[in-house]
């Protein structure tokens, strides 16, 4: 995807550039792994400590912004394709949610000048919901929602 362009602060190589053009056909977020997994298909395979490298660099220059969404793993999407996620406390499942349900950002707020947001949802996917009448599920979800991480 030649529309993906990096400022030109570093080195620009073509792993670089691989990396971007990957999470720009990504859906959603990806950890690392899953990026250098979809890498690794290509002719050119790139190493999984480069995406971590790149990664780390794209984030320092805002093209890419870090998404923790319940499950523990640090997943990665670009930060021009903004979205939201809901997140089950139960299972730890997640999905993207289609527009963002904050209606107006505030350019400053409490002494910040807001830059931007993540908004992470809590609640119980369709599966999780059909078993909640089961008591071990029960007792995992309000585990759950006492220390605000996902049950496993």
């Amino acid at each position: 995807m030649p529309g993906i362009r990096r400022p030109l602060r570093q080195r620009d190589t073509w792993q670089r550039q691989a990396i971007l053009e990957a999470m720009a056909d990504a859906p959603c977020h990806l950890t690392a792994e899953e990026l250098h997994r979809r890498l690794r298909r290509r002719r050119r395979p790139i190493g999984l400590a480069t995406v971590y490298r790149a990664l780390g660099l794209f984030v320092q220059e805002g093209l890419v912004e870090p998404a923790h969404v319940g499950d523990g793993r640090v997943r990665y999407g670009l930060a021009a394709r903004h979205h939201d996620h809901v997140v089950c406390l139960v299972c730890g499942a997640w999905r993207s949610i289609n527009g963002c349900p904050v209606p107006a950002i505030p350019r400053r707020l409490a002494g910040f000048e807001i830059t931007g947001h993540q908004l992470e949802m809590f609640g119980y996917c369709a599966r999780c919901r059909s078993f909640l009448g089961r008591g071990r599920l029960v007792r995992d979800a309000q585990r759950s929602r006492q220390v605000g991480v996902p049950a496993r």
